[in-house]
């Protein structure tokens, strides 16, 4: 019942988030500690299943619990491998492949460990691995609220969809990553576009020009989207931004000059 307990509360949390600032980080770990106390609370009453069901259960779980780090190590190093292939291989397209080789390194140092009956290997591989916990949990935390807040509907109105720019293909070229974004963009400034109350949205395509490209993100951007007859007349493009800081407070500028106190998407 404890448990249950402490999942209803973090639940009530995340709740309070939601509708305090959908945006906060925070509401993703009140959604993660919620799911985790409640299957806790489930786990503690499975002796009172049926005959049979209680060994299945504890069989399942035995399973998720050795092949879900090789199953996600496997998913991050395919995932790696495609970034790579599709987007380059930058240093931020690396990360994935990294992290799924670092989980197999773990697993390996845990299996040195035990066959080798090393204290000190011991140490350090349970010290790696209450520290591959924490960093799994807040990824998983991350991947299931992302899901959930891609699917929350808009609770009014926007003057602006901003789309914040990446690394471009050869210099001028929008990558498969940073197209689905403009896709997403889109979506959402027709779904506000028509809604019909107001003046329309206006789009930003917001991204400078790095040292080894071409052209403005932002203006590959809007290229892309014109290509596939997106109206020229509702996007506005910032083009002076190098970080994600900066994306921000430029497109602020924008609407700013556009529509003074206007809210964005």
């Amino acid at each position: 019942m404890i448990a249950f307990a402490v999942s209803a509360l973090f639940a009530l949390l995340f709740g309070v988030g939601v509708l305090r600032d959908r945006r906060r980080f925070g509401n993703a770990v009140y959604l993660g500690l919620a799911v985790t106390f409640l299957g806790l609370g489930l786990l503690s009453a499975v002796d009172r299943l049926p005959p049979g069901l209680t060994e299945t259960v504890l069989v399942l779980l035995l399973l998720v619990l050795g092949l879900g780090p090789l199953v996600l190590a496997g998913l991050l190093c395919a995932n790696g491998v495609e970034m790579v292939r599709k987007e380059g291989g930058r240093p931020a397209n690396l990360l994935s492949l990294l992290a799924g080789l670092g989980i197999l390194g773990v697993l390996g140092l845990m299996a040195a460990a035990v066959l080798t009956h090393s204290r000190v290997l011991g140490v350090v591989a349970v010290t790696l691995l209450l520290v591959l916990g924490y960093v799994s949990f807040l990824f998983a935390c991350f991947v299931g609220y992302a899901f959930l807040y891609g699917r929350m509907r808009l609770r009014r109105d926007a003057d602006f969809v901003v789309v914040l720019g990446s690394g471009l293909i050869g210099g001028r070229r929008v990558p498969p990553l940073l197209a689905s974004r403009l896709d997403r963009g889109r979506e959402v400034y027709e779904r506000l576009a028509a809604r019909g109350t107001g003046a329309p949205p206006l789009l930003i395509t917001s991204g400078g020009r790095g040292p080894d490209e071409e052209l403005p993100e932002s203006h590959a951007m809007a290229g892309y989207l014109l290509e596939r007859g997106f109206p020229e007349d509702r996007i506005l493009r910032e083009d002076r931004s190098r970080t994600t800081e900066e994306n921000l407070l430029f497109s602020k500028e924008v609407m700013e000059a556009e529509r003074p106190g206007a809210a964005c998407v």
